[in-house]
């Protein structure tokens, strides 16, 4: 089976476009990427060679990340020149599932899974497929059979966790996601993970701060479970906690942008300027085109007394958010 490029490449799409199932921007005429330097040697192959699925496939393997609509199409042209390859179909699914065209993804797993029958990864994203269509009762069918497996245990309970969390059922939700994390053992999915602790802090459950860390130790060069763990530290008052945790953000990714502006809130609420400054300005070199970053800086610099300063980045801040009114407004405040 050489269903694993697929399940790479499907790994990269969720790191950039959270979960893996929003659209992505493609260039105002999509179909010139076909004959950008890297896709045109396949392009033309397939000029030459029309009925070859190993060259749609392969294009559509280069496209995916980029643009996903135009390899949804080219997985499904190999898939129809060689119905019983399972990989085109279930490359077909994952661009669907990313296009978000989830009636389509669907079917092109049902295709999939009618070339590799039992295999519990496509049922899985069959699922997947059939929840975002809002059809819950399939879903849920294919829940209990993967609830039955050893491979795919924790996926079931992941699922149900999805339905329940669409219904509302946040008590549910969180059941299932403990049950999923406990079935996957060492390696629960990080996202899977975090959403229990985002669950339990909605409900300012202190338990959450468990499953944040768990999902630092799975990748301990994300930050952003450290973030949400110092995020909810705040929101429970316990501001040295959420300092700590703020700190160990920066360790874990220097350029984490969130982590630095937090701080320099805490500072300002604090009246420390001065440390409050270089936590702003450190926001600015990590995110040199976010306008609030230059804004907060610019706050700092004004308590400072740097008027001049202050002025230099409320102007930046305005150039690259266009509608900042709270920005326009020092500005009229400092330029009588």
């Amino acid at each position: 089976m050489k269903y694993l490029p697929i399940l790479l490449l499907l790994m990269g799409a969720q790191a950039c476009n959270n979960a893996g199932t929003r659209q992505q921007d493609t260039a105002s005429r999509p179909d010139s990427v076909l004959y950008s330097d890297i896709i045109r040697p396949v392009t033309d192959s397939i000029s030459q060679f029309p009925d070859h699925p190993d060259l749609y496939y392969r294009r559509a393997l280069l496209l995916f990340n980029t643009n996903p609509a135009l390899a949804q199409a080219d997985f499904e042209k190999a898939a129809s020149l060689m119905p019983e390859n399972t990989d085109y179909w279930a490359g077909a699914g994952e661009a669907a599932l990313i296009v978000n065209d989830y009636k389509k993804a669907a079917a092109n797993f049902q295709q999939a899974l009618a070339t590799a029958p039992g295999y519990t990864y496509l049922e899985y994203r069959l699922a997947t497929a059939l929840i975002e269509n809002k059809q819950y009762a399939q879903a849920d069918s294919i829940a209990n059979v993967l609830a039955q497996t050893t491979d795919a245990r924790d996926k079931a309970f992941y699922l149900k966790a999805r339905m329940a969390e669409d219904k509302q059922d946040t008590t549910s939700a969180i059941r299932h996601l403990t049950s999923a994390i406990h079935a996957a053992g060492k390696q629960p999915e990080f996202e899977a993970v975090m959403e229990l602790g985002d669950l339990l802090r909605s409900r300012k459950a202190t338990a959450a701060l468990n499953y944040y860390q768990q999902a630092w130790q799975l990748d301990t060069t994300n930050a952003y479970p450290l973030f949400e763990a110092a995020q909810f530290q705040e929101e429970l008052g316990d501001l040295p906690a959420a300092l700590g945790a703020y700190r160990k953000c920066i360790v874990a990714d220097p350029g984490f942008e969130p982590a630095y502006l937090a701080l320099g809130k805490i500072y300002s609420n604090k009246k420390d300027w001065k440390t409050a400054y270089t936590y702003y300005n450190l926001a600015a070199k990590s995110a040199p085109t976010d306008a609030w970053a230059y804004y907060y800086r610019a706050t700092a610099q004004e308590q400072l007394g740097n008027k001049a300063l202050a002025i230099e980045d409320y102007t930046k801040a305005t150039s690259f958010k266009k509608d900042f009114s709270e920005a326009k407004e020092a500005l009229r405040r400092l330029n009588p």
